[in-house]
This record gives C-alpha cells, sequence and structure tokens, in this order.
C-alpha cells in the first residue's frame, strides 16, 4: 500500500524540520552560491550525461519515501506507541502517564527514523551527481568508502584526543603522474566518557593527500603548522613528539609558520609555494564562516614517508555538495551547475598542492 500519493508523514515532518548532518557540515539541504561557471558546451553535455541518472535517482527518491512512510505509519509509530502505553500503563496502572509514555515513544520513533530514512538517499544522490561530474570535469572518482579514520588522522600527530573522523566527500584520481586523494573531513574531540558533540568542538578541513618518492630520508617526518591558527584549532594542537620548532632563516616565512622536523626540506621553492595555497584559503579565524578565497586560515602541512598532506581549514556550514530533500524532485539546471563550482574549488586544492615543488620535499 503506499501513502505517498495522498499523505506523506516524510513530507510532513521534512517541511518543518532541518535535521543537522553534525555540527561540522551543518543543516542539510543549504546548497553554496555557484563561484564558478561551467562553460555552456560542458554545461549541455553534462545534462545530457546525467538526464537518465537523474531520472533514475527521482525514481529511487521516490520509491524511498513511499518506503518511509509505509514503515513509519504501519509499524514503527505503533510499536513505539504501544511499548510505551505498555510501559505506563501496564506498570504503573496509570492510563494517564500511559498515554504519555505513548505520544513520546511515537515522536521519539518518528524523530530518530525520519534522520536515519534521511540520509541513505542523499549519500547516493551526491555521490552519484558528484561521481559522474568528477569524471568529466576532473578525471577523478568518488570513494564511496573511504578508508580515513582516528589511526590515520593520529599518524599525523597534529591533533589530541581525536574521537570521531567524518568523511563529507573524497575524490581519488592521478594527476601529473602521482595518486592524489582530495577529502572534505571533520574532526571531533574528547574522550568517550565526557563527550557532547557541539558547535566549536569541532574542526573541517579539505585534505590533499599527495604520493611522493619513497627515499633514504623518507623516515624523516616534517610538519608546517601555520600560526594565525584559531582558538578551535590550537586547542586541539598536539606536539606529543616534544620536537623544538626549527626557523628557516626567511623572516617572512618563519612568522606565519612553524617548522618541526627536516628543515632541510623547507627549500626557497617550498616556502615560495606556500603562496599558491594560501591562495585557496577560505575559513575565517573563527572556524565557522567562509572568507574571500585567499583571506581566510593558512594551511598546514605534514610531510611523512610515501606522501605529502596538505590541510586546509575549511568553514562549517559550507553547504558544498547538497542536494535537495529526497522528496523533492532533481533539478539538472540547479544541481549539476552547483556541485560543478564546488569540484572546481576542490581542483583549486588539488592544483595548488601539485604545484609544489615535490622533488624538494624527497
Amino acid at each position: 500500500m503506499t501513502t505517498a500519493a495522498s499523505f506523506s508523514l516524510v513530507r510532513m515532518v521534512g517541511r518543518y524540520s532541518a535535521f543537522s548532518r553534525g555540527m561540522q557540515f551543518g543543516e542539510s539541504y543549504q546548497q553554496r552560491p555557484v563561484a564558478a561557471e561551467l562553460p555552456d558546451n560542458d554545461l549541455a553535455m553534462l545534462k545530457a550525461q546525467l538526464a537518465p541518472v537523474m531520472a533514475g535517482l527521482d525514481r529511487d527518491r521516490a520509491a524511498h519515501v513511499t518506503h518511509a512512510d509505509n514503515f513509519l505509519i504501519y509499524c514503527a509509530l505503533p510499536g513505539a506507541a504501544l511499548l510505551g502505553l505498555v510501559l505506563g500503563w501496564g506498570i504503573s496502572g496509570d492510563i494517564r502517564l500511559g498515554l504519555f509514555l505513548a505520544a513520546l515513544g511515537a515522536l521519539g520513533a518518528l524523530l530518530f527514523l525520519f534522520g536515519k530514512a534521511a540520509e541513505a538517499p542523499r549519500a547516493a544522490t551526491r555521490n552519484e551527481i558528484t561521481d559522474a561530474l568528477a569524471l568529466h570535469l576532473m578525471g577523478f572518482r568518488v570513494d564511496p568508502d573511504p578508508v580515513i579514520g582516528r589511526e590515520e588522522i593520529d599518524a599525523l600527530k597534529l591533533f589530541s584526543r581525536v574521537r570521531k573522523v567524518t568523511v563529507d566527500m573524497c575524490l581519488t584520481g592521478q594527476r601529473d603522474g602521482r595518486i592524489v586523494i582530495v577529502s572534505r573531513i571533520g574532526l571531533t574531540f574528547g574522550s568517550d566518557r565526557n563527550y557532547k558533540e557541539a558547535q566549536g568542538k569541532g574542526l573541517t578541513y579539505v585534505m590533499v593527500e599527495v604520493a611522493v618518492p619513497e627515499t633514504a630520508q623518507s623516515d624523516k617526518k616534517t610538519t608546517i603548522m601555520a600560526k594565525d591558527a584559531s582558538k578551535i584549532i590550537k586547542g586541539s594542537q598536539k606536539l606529543a613528539h616534544r620536537q623544538k620548532a626549527i626557523p628557516t632563516g626567511d623572516a617572512d616565512f618563519d612568522a606565519r609558520y612553524t617548522v618541526f622536523g627536516d628543515v632541510s626540506r623547507i627549500t626557497p621553492a617550498l616556502r615560495a609555494g606556500f603562496t599558491r595555497l594560501e591562495a585557496e584559503a577560505r575559513c575565517d579565524v573563527t572556524g565557522l564562516s567562509e572568507v574571500s578565497a585567499g583571506m581566510g586560515l593558512r594551511p598546514w602541512m605534514v610531510i611523512v614517508p610515501g606522501k605529502l598532506v596538505v590541510l586546509t581549514p575549511l568553514s562549517m556550514f559550507d553547504g558544498a555538495f547538497e542536494p535537495p530533500p529526497y522528496w523533492k524532485p532533481l533539478d539538472p539546471d540547479v544541481l549539476i551547475p552547483a556541485f560543478a563550482s564546488d569540484l572546481a574549488i576542490l581542483n583549486g586544492y588539488i592544483n595548488a598542492a601539485l604545484s609544489l615543488p615535490l622533488g624538494d620535499i624527497t
């Protein structure tokens, strides 16, 4: 039986709700403004290519709404209400308490299951559209199951007490003969015993990883930290290795960055390359909003065996790669330019990292 044609609980709740995806990424369905326009030829080609993809996604999304409605109306809500009634009336003998717990149980089930139901079609939509666009525009593919967790972040020895790593988007590919991974990641901090996710307790970054050859000095780790970090970032910094900061001798660079490890890698050409990295910085000092490109918090860099990692602070709530709610149809005239613009920004981070004299760091 289908409820979507006459009444949809999912649509009704969605109309009055804006469920958060976590404090790093803010409220769902808020797209970024288009910052980079697609050429007309590319737009026409991509619209033709993605028309059947979006039509299929719309069918899947409509079926998901129907399934979610039926499950909520005929299974989850009555079950939760009955459980609340049994607990309240059956145990205490108070019908008013039973009715209250029944209503509370139904509401709790509705909110919990609505949030769960919303994420699956959202992820499928954004991954399929982004994958097609990234392949055409960049030669990259979406990694739907990236392996970026606490262990990988802890290995950089930049942050303390990382509790959770959220990967918002991850693209992989090759450029200039090198394997490159670019990710939008969120980090939350705190111990498992005393943890409450809240605004200001997380950080977000665009992380670009570039493969470099391993040589005799590859076991040496070099870290470059920006001095203009936000209060949130400074509170999470980890220098457990107790290394002493080493000046490069470049007064302008040393005023902006702190270097730990093998300072011989920080050649004049590499230091000059940070200007290109800084040109992509868009996160303001609070870590919560975006500023014009080149005006934001500076990037950090870590050189570890086999790869160079550049982390540029990302403003929370920036809305990149955000499809509409799954009960609304997909509009290629809106989504394709928006997603292509988001990809162009990520491509800028990749190009900046690859513009560095990578031979100097091996």
